[in-house]
């Protein structure tokens, strides 16, 4: 491992890295501030301020005039000279890397295309954008991967169904050792909502639910401020949520019904494609206006509605947000998915915050950062 790279951005011991952190997320504040918000000592928070300013890990700003009292000297983190971090949103068939400053914006994008999905091959095409990346910001220090995968420790992939890979993969050593930085390695949702927790529209709220529809189906929450994972890092993520009773009185999941090759199917049964026909050729008749599509994507609108519906209901979030390759189907449905939703839920509940994302892999990738970000200045248990 390259250690300069990572001593030159050494942040210090659990205070100051409380400091940095508050300060990362939440924006510039005095040292009473924060000494209030943190529950430090005054002398703690100077003490590891003038550290950390020395270090070149924070920046004065302008000082403020109070009323009463002495002026306030805000402190904020340095970010222009601050350190990089790299992200991957690994597919099945692509790698989507960026890399961003410790706030997380997005400075430079690689989208490569591949064609295997053994662990060595995957490995290697991982590789090769986050070597150039890295060539480009010689003050990357760490790295994060996301997969459409079981993760455990933010280090291994225990399983994958859409790699088919069946076996433990230690995913963040293997790639550490090639790479010469830390590698920090996460389920490809539950990054994306660190991501838009930490520096996305989700930063606004303490409770809110992402969910996703494409070549997978999955929702993820955070409650209370904390991502919720399960004991098996399945939480949100099996597709077997109940989304709708088929013609045969069987009970059909939200994987059966939403996810791409089901919408897929689906589309071919009633008519409305062929056998060699995908998705654009789905949405080439949306823009057309074809009635049978817009049938089918006002259907796949009220699955959703009513399986979300039974998610505010457990967990009355504050906010629903619902992105993935193929939300701008949702889109086409002209709004059916809020009213069917709206609807659906207690009365008190229907001021809940309903916004669709971009389909675009650029959350995936930068919420991959964010947990490079976060192995970094540290994440409280």
């Amino acid at each position: 491992m390259d250690s300069s790279r990572q001593d030159a951005h050494d942040l210090g011991g659990d205070s100051a890295r409380a400091v940095y952190r508050d300060l990362l997320r939440f924006g510039p504040r005095s040292r009473s501030g924060l000494s209030a918000r943190l529950g430090l000592s005054a002398p703690t928070v100077t003490r590891v301020t003038r550290d950390l300013l020395e270090g070149g890990h924070l920046h004065p700003l302008d000082t403020v005039p109070l009323a009463k009292g002495r002026p306030q000297e805000p402190l904020d983190i340095e970010e222009n000279l601050g350190p990089r971090f790299v992200g991957v949103k690994a597919t099945a068939d692509e790698i989507h890397a960026v890399v961003t400053t410790v706030r997380g914006n997005l400075l430079e994008e690689l989208v490569l295309p591949h064609a295997a999905t053994r662990p060595d091959d995957l490995l290697a095409a991982i590789s090769a954008p986050v070597e150039a990346l890295m060539a480009a910001h010689p003050r990357v220090i760490g790295v994060g991967v996301s997969l459409g995968a079981r993760v455990a420790g933010r280090r291994s992939v225990l399983s994958s169904s859409l790699l088919h890979w069946d076996e433990p993969v230690d995913v963040g050593g293997l790639l550490g050792s090639r790479l010469g930085l830390p590698v920090t390695v996460e389920n490809d949702l539950f990054a994306m909502v660190q991501g838009l927790h930490w520096f996305g529209v989700g930063r606004a709220y303490r409770s809110f639910c992402v969910l996703t529809v494409g070549a997978g189906v999955a929702i993820g929450s955070v409650i209370d401020g904390r991502l919720v994972e399960g004991r098996s890092h399945l939480a949100g993520l099996t597709e077997q949520l109940p989304a709708r009773v088929g013609p045969d009185g069987a009970v059909l999941t939200l994987g059966q019904v939403a996810r791409l090759d089901a919408l897929l199917d689906e589309a071919r049964r009633r008519g409305l494609l062929t056998p060699e026909d995908g998705l654009e050729a789905l949405r080439e008749q949306l823009r057309a206006g074809k009635p049978g599509a817009r049938r089918l994507v006002a259907d796949l609108a009220r699955d959703l509605a009513r399986t979300a519906s039974a998610l505010v209901a457990v967990l009355d979030p504050e906010a629903l947000l619902i992105g993935g390759e193929t939300v701008d189907l949702v889109r086409e449905a002209d709004g059916l998915f809020e009213e069917v939703l709206r609807a659906a839920v207690h009365p008190v509940q229907r001021d809940l915050v309903i916004r669709l994302l971009s389909g675009d892999f650029d959350d995936w990738a930068r919420g991959a950062a964010v947990i490079a970000i976060q192995q970094h200045v540290g994440v409280p248990a």
